[in-house]
């Protein structure tokens, strides 16, 4: 057993008759409260200054909503995922079929670990989303060293461990 545990069974019990106690208590209060007419739920609430009552709103006249902000925000470089292209592709390549969009951030081609050589897939990062947009729309399904090749936003994946 070590030396520095501390709770336990009896610890729990403690803690359990002890809320139980307060339940009770706390119970029994607001019964006696509500024996005299006086509601224990608004008791607790500050009274509104001078003892004036709060001038009452419509529902009608109460506005509630959510301030405008578009969805994809310009936080930082838009990483697009660039799949199908062969194992002849070069990340120069990539990078000279993307530039003419926009200002590339990265250019990254998978390997095979065993290999070394490309998996056919990668991805290009642009530094602003709207040239990722107008890349995705312009050059999906365009061929790209003789395959044709699939463009879209990449997606984020969990950790795997």
């Amino acid at each position: 057993m070590s030396r520095y545990f501390s709770g336990g069974k009896r610890a729990r019990e403690a803690t359990r008759d002890l809320k139980k106690r307060e339940k009770e208590a706390r119970l029994r209060r607001n019964r006696e409260l509500r024996a005299r007419g006086i509601d224990p739920d608004v008791m607790d609430a500050p009274a509104a200054p001078d003892g004036a009552a709060l001038p009452e709103v419509k529902l009608e006249d109460v506005v509630i909503s959510v301030a405008p902000r578009s969805r994809h925000v310009d936080f930082g470089p838009t990483k697009l995922f660039v799949g199908g292209f062969g194992p002849t592709t070069t990340v120069a390549d990539l990078r000279t079929f993307f530039s003419r969009f926009g200002e590339l951030a990265d250019v990254f081609i998978v390997p095979n670990r065993s290999t070394g050589q490309s998996r056919g897939f990668g991805y290009v990062s642009f530094q602003s989303a709207a040239a990722a947009d107008e890349a995705i729309k312009a050059m999906n399904g365009i061929e790209l060293d003789g395959h044709p090749i699939r463009v879209n936003r990449a997606e984020n994946r969990p950790g795997r461990f």
